[in-house]
């Protein structure tokens, strides 16, 4: 009986052992992968830094503090995609801006002439639908950028 006792005691011990090493091993786990996607960051490698936070989520679900800082650093590298994405959308939306201005005064004057040609039509409202998409992209952008602030606003 005591042999029993004292072989599950022993049991026991080697289990929570394992466990705490195990535990150990995924915290350092962790702390590379959040290392790791910090420098992408820094080097403005936002694709992967979000692949690394992705593997520390999935891979060390129990490393709770690292999971709380890539859970932040998450939020940040978000923020800076949407800000990029936001310029380039801005940049591209001004130029088919003035594109389709230009064409629908022109298209709009032979138009009243009846002189304005389908391929002209078709060409006008081709950059309508592309600046209303570019808008679209615009103002869901924005509404990330904002709202990704306001969670972090929230959380400090």
């Amino acid at each position: 009986m005591k042999a029993r006792l004292f072989t599950a005691a022993v049991a026991l011990c080697a289990m929570l052992t394992m466990a705490g090493c195990g535990e150990n091993a995924m915290e350092k786990k962790a702390g590379e992968l959040l290392e790791q996607a910090k420098t992408e960051y820094g080097n403005g490698e936002l694709k992967k830094a979000l692949a690394t936070i992705d593997s520390l989520r999935k891979n060390c679900p129990e490393a709770i503090e690292a999971r709380k800082q890539a859970l932040k650093l998450y939020q940040e590298v978000e923020l800076k995609r949407a800000q990029m994405n936001v310029e380039a959308v801005d940049t591209v939306l001004q130029r088919v801006e003035r594109e389709y201005t230009e064409m629908e005064a022109a298209v709009d004057a032979l138009r009243e002439k009846s002189a304005a040609t389908v391929e002209q039509l078709r060409t006008v409202n081709l950059l309508r639908v592309k600046r209303d998409s570019l808008k679209t992209v615009f103002d869901v952008e924005c509404a990330k950028i904002k709202y990704i602030k306001k969670k972090m606003e929230e959380e400090k």
